[in-house]
């Protein structure tokens, strides 16, 4: 079964260079995205939910600007990427999320993405 892209836009209300380090870094990951996180090289990042480990490894990225990872288990055509950028017309932030799921899958994805980015704004509010 093939997987169907998915990307979301989410006005934000800080500086690229906060929010990448939220987006990019084990410890600001830490704080919105996962229990915890961790990363010893840079290149892959171990993310702890409830007890259970995922590693994911990062493709590419640039700073400020965006991180594309890829969960160990999944396709090599697949990832999840944060993507920052500016809106001409309003001069705001925009982060984009990027991620694929099963077609079945991809209200609940969605749903489990806005939940998280709700908690990134919440954290960068406060």
């Amino acid at each position: 079964m093939s997987k169907q892209k998915i990307d979301l836009e989410f006005e934000m209300n800080t500086m690229p260079g906060v929010l990448y380090k939220y987006v990019a870094t084990p410890d600001g990951l830490a704080k919105w995205f996962a229990d915890d996180a961790a990363s010893e090289d840079g290149k892959v990042y171990s993310f702890l939910w409830h007890k259970e480990i995922s590693r994911a490894i990062v493709l590419d990225s640039a700073e400020n600007v965006f991180i594309r990872f890829r969960w160990e288990e999944d396709d090599e055509e697949d990832y999840f990427e944060f993507r920052i950028e500016r809106q001409e017309l309003t001069g705001t932030y925009v982060l984009h999320v990027i991620d694929f799921s099963e077609e079945e899958e991809s209200d609940d994805v969605v749903r489990l993405w806005n939940f998280q980015i709700d908690n990134l704004k919440r954290l960068l509010a406060a």
